[in-house]
């Protein structure tokens, strides 16, 4: 047998024995180390959007509901009209007020018309102007007044009581409230010129005097009993009166700013509160 000698594999035996080793399709490491990415929630109008980076940490923002800046600009519109309306109404009343001072002869004639019956319903005691030692009782509780007629030349006048001590005193008629409309020296058909003077007498206790008038003059006077009734009743008519004429511009002008000063305000405020809340 022929021995041949050992010799390397041929060039086909190596590379058809040779294998040939292919990586993985995939390959999957495991680790200890996860990565959490939490969930990103975003609730639509009411509820809040809530974001994070890591759990250990969250921020959360918070949409104001477009709900809630509708009320308060509704409130903050309504607050706005209401002050306007109190402004204009503020500004009617004041001009009505203006144009009702000017009638101020008017109201003024109004108040005589209704007062002076009650002046000649107080009348105890009159005289044509001739008067000669005529004797009255007075009553120390009662204040009464001496009037004469409009257009009247006074001589003299004389009072006394029993003892001849003088009861009546003579001023000069003024007029006590010029603002009224009212000239209580000449609007009326009587003006007066004195009062009966109690100051010598104790008024603690009612008393009645004996008195004895004379009284010299060219035209009527009288003494008139103007106590608490007639003061009371002059004063009601008089503001009834006024309450007819400055009642509408003075409630006008009182309601305008209420609704300026008071209800406005609510208004802004509530609109304000509901918008930052």
């Amino acid at each position: 047998m022929e021995e041949k000698p050992f010799s390397a594999p041929t060039k086909d035996l190596q590379e058809s024995s040779t294998p040939t080793i292919l990586p993985p399709t995939s390959v999957t490491v495991g680790t200890s180390t996860n990565t959490i990415n939490p969930p990103s929630v975003d609730y639509n109008v009411t509820n809040p959007t809530i974001s994070t980076v890591n759990p250990a940490a969250q921020t959360i923002l918070v949409n104001q509901p477009q709900g809630s800046n509708t009320v308060s600009n509704i409130f903050l519109i309504i607050g706005a009209a209401v002050f306007v309306i109190g402004l204009i109404l503020a500004g009617l009343g004041t001009v009505s007020f203006s144009d009702t001072l000017e009638k101020v002869d008017e109201i003024g004639a109004k108040k005589v018309s209704k007062i002076q019956p009650l002046i000649d319903d107080t009348i105890v005691f009159s005289s044509t102007g001739n008067t000669t030692n005529e004797s009255f009782e007075f009553n120390t509780k009662i204040w009464y007044n001496v009037r004469a007629a409009q257009g009247v030349t006074i001589n003299s006048i004389s009072i006394v009581d029993e003892n001849n001590n003088t009861l009546y005193f003579a001023q000069r008629c003024e007029d006590w409230y010029p603002e009224d409309g009212i000239d209580d020296c000449k609007d009326f058909s009587t003006f007066d010129i004195g009062n009966i003077d109690w100051d010598r007498y104790n008024t603690n206790s009612e008393q009645f005097i004996n008195g004895t008038i004379n009284i010299n003059a060219t035209g009527e006077v009288t003494i008139n009993n103007l106590d608490d009734d007639f003061w009371y009743d002059a004063f009601v008519i008089s503001e009834q009166i006024d309450g007819e004429y400055f009642g509408g511009p003075a409630l006008m002008v009182g309601f305008g700013a209420c609704v300026g000063c008071c209800i406005a305000p609510v208004g802004f405020l509530v609109g304000i509160i509901i918008r930052f809340a």
